[in-house]
């Protein structure tokens, strides 16, 4: 088998999303002036745009001809603002909204000729990303109603062990709600279902993520504004699975500890797509972070499913 081509992120900057410095991470479609489409990679809670989970996905899009952007939210990775500090679910939705129509403007209205203003949209997420990824997703379809130029196809969604519901109970929730009131940047006890061994199964990139130096290692506290944040989005989204109508690929990790995959199950059940595809694969959450085979099954599955559509 012949030698992957290395991928190297671009130099990018930060961008202001909303009035905050965010770094924006940047990857080119390998080999050609023409991306098939252009993806928006959404990180999950406490990562960033380029944290493992997500940049193995980029670097493989890359390869296979995708122009890829991904974001820091703020408080994270490279990006200004208080260290792992989500201030409300709402907040998180309109930076999404805000990231991926920036991502748009470097590509679908760019002024090199090579690239098509009617360029295909994917909105892929990880954990928390896989929910603002739905939700981000929901709002561009509002706009484009509203919009009399629909040159813009429908986005296609990629969700990799998306946060749909978790294992918290109405009491946590509610206690959540006045903690976050009383001292929202205060942090919490983690649970041991953040521990690096509970998400990642392949030792060499479970160290990755340890010694990632932008972020803390995994099961370190979470803010209670954030853990809010997260209650509060997964919630969100339950109402919105039966509106939701794009096509979809959905990947499950069967041995998640993480989200609870009830939420999964139940969006795939209840959401109004003609295009909906579910894979369930023996894995812990961090789905991108199993060794091989797995992950070149798990690539594979990924890469054919978006050649069919675009």
């Amino acid at each position: 088998m012949p030698e992957e081509k290395i991928i190297i992120e671009k130099d990018v900057n930060l961008v202001s999303i909303r009035g905050t410095q965010c770094f924006i991470h940047q990857w080119d479609a390998a080999d050609t002036n023409s991306p098939k489409a252009l993806i928006v990679l959404y990180h999950g809670v406490g990562a960033h745009g380029a944290y493992p989970t997500v940049r193995y996905a980029a670097e493989f899009f890359s390869r296979a001809g995708y122009a890829v952007v991904a974001f820091d939210f703020p408080g994270h990775g490279r990006s200004k603002g208080m260290r792992g500090y989500l201030k409300s679910s709402d907040d998180l939705i309109e930076d999404g909204v805000a990231m991926a129509e920036y991502a748009q403007s470097l590509y679908g209205h760019s002024d090199r000729k090579s690239v098509d203003k009617n360029l295909p949209l994917v909105l892929c997420g990880s954990s928390m990303g896989g929910a603002i990824a739905l939700l981000v997703t929901n709002r561009l379809n509002q706009s484009s109603k509203k919009d009399a130029d629909h040159s813009f196809p429908m986005p296609l969604v990629i969700l990799m062990a998306p946060m749909l519901k978790l294992n918290v109970s109405s009491l946590a929730h509610s206690a959540l709600h006045l903690l976050a009131y009383v001292t929202p940047t205060a942090q919490v006890i983690p649970s041991s279902a953040t521990k690096s061994s509970t998400q990642y199964r392949d030792d060499e990139k479970r160290r990755e993520c340890e010694n990632d130096p932008l972020c803390g290692t995994p099961g370190t506290n979470m803010r209670v504004a954030s853990a809010l944040a997260c209650v509060d989005t997964a919630f969100n989204v339950s109402k919105a699975f039966e509106s939701f109508k794009n096509p979809y690929l959905l990947l499950i990790a069967d041995e998640d500890v993480v989200v609870n995959n009830e939420g999964a199950e139940d969006f795939h059940r209840k959401s109004a797509s003609e295009d909906k595809t579910k894979m369930n694969y023996t894995a812990l959450h961090g789905l991108l972070c199993e060794p091989s085979p797995l992950f070149d099954k798990i690539k594979t599955d990924v890469l054919d499913w978006l050649e069919k559509r675009i």
